[in-house]
């Protein structure tokens, strides 16, 4: 059993109740009654709830939320309505169409009107500022008369400018003919609302009448002497408008929109309407947004200004063409200016033509492209018919660009052309040099090359193997020339690495030479010293000579004491600065890059 039946009986009050009714006919009434009977008694709750469900009250009471259930879950609710209510809908418009009609008036006219409007909404406000904005010089001849006979400015600019001006409406309740709402313009005096009403009534109910026209139909338009009275009608209310001059057609949609606002917010007083007005004070603003006053030129200056903005748009359009011609051709101008004085080119004919440029000139294969200048400038290049004869120009940075395009120079050398002679500065290989001073003088334009400003960049490896000789020195006891037994070990030493670094550099186009330097201490005169160097440079020079080693490869030079290995005290540095030592430097072979030809 559930828990909400009550406290739930014991096996003691079963045993009980069949004992109290052991020897009657009701025991099985009584067991049945303890076991069932709080259960019987929620059926039969259950029961009378549906039962009372079956009832109209309580059904409509809860139809709107279950409706509002069903369709949060899904749409089959909407789609099983649907026939029922397009039947519903059809019934209704072929019973009462008039009641479908004023339901809807005020929602399908502003949609026609707005789909019509806005296509030509944007030529319509173009042509209203062309108008308004138009160039006169009526304005200031109106104030002058203004101030001259002391009437208001505003007056006279109606008086000589005026279009239209909406100078009265009227709302009038359509079935009984009442005035509604009346709104004027603040300085004219206004007619009688009931009169004016009671006028339009009479009016259209005789249209009605003599020309046999239906309940929906009317006079929409008439005029009294200078001012032109517009009808526009509703389901339950007509809207008239007092306008002075010629008003335009969308002043129509105006109207018309108008009296569709009022019929949509003052539609259950339009229907309940019973004589009394008041409620439809709150139109007013409403109807005051239409009390239009539109000024212009007359007829005549309306032409003359037309004319005048036909005149200043194409003065504004020759001005811009002019303008665009004299930039154009100032471009053209200096793109001409920036081909002239470009290096490599020379312009022969230039003629800009009416439909496509002509140039015609020579150019340098190095110079730049002239077409790019132009591009460059501005000028669309595309539309220029070219012609350019190859030649050799002798300008400088031309001369230099064809030498760096022969020559290959490395990116740590230099070029500069002075007096038709290539100068180079920096450091290049020895290959370079050998192949640029066959080279150069095939240079149109270059008569000779200048290498004395470039030094000679020699590979590591030779570099490394030089500076292994030249740490080397040949020690002499003091005011000795004689060389020492170890002097001619330190000496082969030196033949064999001198040898490996001349095969070493003649492979790499390079030409290596030794020279020995003879040093004395600083004991004895300067002149004594000076042969002695030079003694001992010469039999160093003799001992490499009876190793192998070419003499016109080896120079010796005596220095003496003026610039000693070491400098300080004489007597820790006069072992060291008794010595010979050898020097390598390296040329370029020639002899060498011939062979590479």
């Amino acid at each position: 059993m559930s828990q909400d039946q009550g406290p739930e009986t014991s096996s003691q009050d079963i045993h009980d109740a069949i004992a109290s009714s052991e020897g009657t006919g009701q025991d099985f009434s009584a067991l049945r009654e303890l076991l069932i009977g709080d259960e019987k008694r929620v059926l039969e709750e259950l029961q009378r709830r549906i039962a009372a469900l079956e009832t109209p009250e309580e059904l409509a009471a809860m139809l709107p939320d279950a409706v509002a259930l069903r369709t949060a879950q899904d749409k089959k609710l909407a789609r099983a309505l649907s026939p029922t209510i397009d039947e519903a809908i059809s019934e209704a418009v072929q019973r009462n169409p008039q009641q479908i009609t004023q339901a809807i008036f005020p929602i399908i006219g502003p949609a026609i009107r707005k789909a019509i409007a806005e296509t030509m909404a944007g030529f319509v406000n173009t042509l209203n500022r062309a108008i308004e904005h138009s160039l006169s010089f009526r304005g200031l001849r109106w104030r002058i008369e203004a101030w001259r006979s002391g009437v208001p400015y505003a007056q006279v600019v109606i008086k000589h400018a005026l279009v239209y001006r909406v100078e009265q409406l009227f709302l009038i309740h359509r079935e009984t003919g009442l005035p509604l709402t009346h709104v004027a313009q603040k300085d004219l005096d206004s007619q009688d609302a009931d009169l004016v009403s009671g006028m339009l009534t009479a009016i259209r109910d005789f249209v009605s009448d003599s020309f046999d026209a239906g309940s929906e139909a009317g006079l929409r338009t008439f005029t009294v002497g200078e001012v032109t009275v517009l009808v526009e009608a509703g389901p339950r209310a007509l809207l008239a408008a007092i306008v002075r001059g010629q008003h335009p057609a969308e002043f129509i949609d105006r109207l018309q929109g108008t009296l569709e606002t009022i019929h949509l917010q003052f539609a259950t007083a339009l229907n309940q309407f019973n004589g009394d007005a008041a409620p439809f004070e709150a139109t007013v603003p409403l109807l005051e947004a239409c009390l239009d006053t539109v000024l212009t030129t007359d007829r005549p200056g309306i032409r003359r200004g037309k004319l005048r903005i036909a005149w200043g748009i194409a003065f504004a359009i020759l001005a811009l063409l002019a303008v665009l011609a004299i930039r154009s051709s100032r471009r053209w101008n200096r793109a001409l200016e920036s081909i002239e004085h470009e290096p490599g080119i020379i312009l022969v004919e230039a003629n800009r033509g009416f439909r496509r440029p002509q140039l015609r000139g020579m150019r340098d294969p190095l110079a730049a492209n002239p077409m790019m200048l132009l591009a460059q400038m501005g000028v669309d290049s595309s539309r220029v018919n070219a012609v350019w004869e190859p030649y050799l120009s002798f300008d400088s940075s031309i001369v230099i660009a064809r030498a760096r395009t022969l020559l290959d120079p490395p990116p740590s050398l230099e070029l500069e052309l002075r007096d038709n002679v290539m100068l180079a500065s920096g450091t290049a290989p020895a290959d370079w040099l050998a192949r640029s001073s066959r080279l150069a003088t095939q240079i149109p334009g270059v008569e000779g090359l200048d290498l004395s400003a470039v030094t000679l960049s020699v590979p590591n490896d030779l570099r490394d193997l030089a500076s292994q000789i030249e740490q080397r020195r040949i020690l002499f006891n003091v005011g000795s020339a004689v060389l020492a037994a170890t002097a001619r070990n330190i000496a082969a030493e030196v033949a064999d690495s001198f040898r490996h670094l001349q095969q070493l550099s003649g492979d790499a186009l390079y030409y290596a030479t030794l020279n020995i330097l003879g040093r004395t201490d600083t004991t004895g005169s300067n002149e004594t010293n000076r042969v002695l160097s030079q003694e001992r440079a010469r039999n160093v020079v003799a001992l490499l000579a009876s190793l192998g080693i070419a003499e016109d490869m080896m120079s010796g030079v005596g220095i003496g004491t003026t610039d000693p290995i070491v400098t300080g005290d004489p007597v820790s540095t006069a072992r060291v600065n008794r010595s010979a030592t050898f020097v390598v430097e390296f040329r370029p072979d020639t002899g060498g890059a011939r062979r590479l030809q």
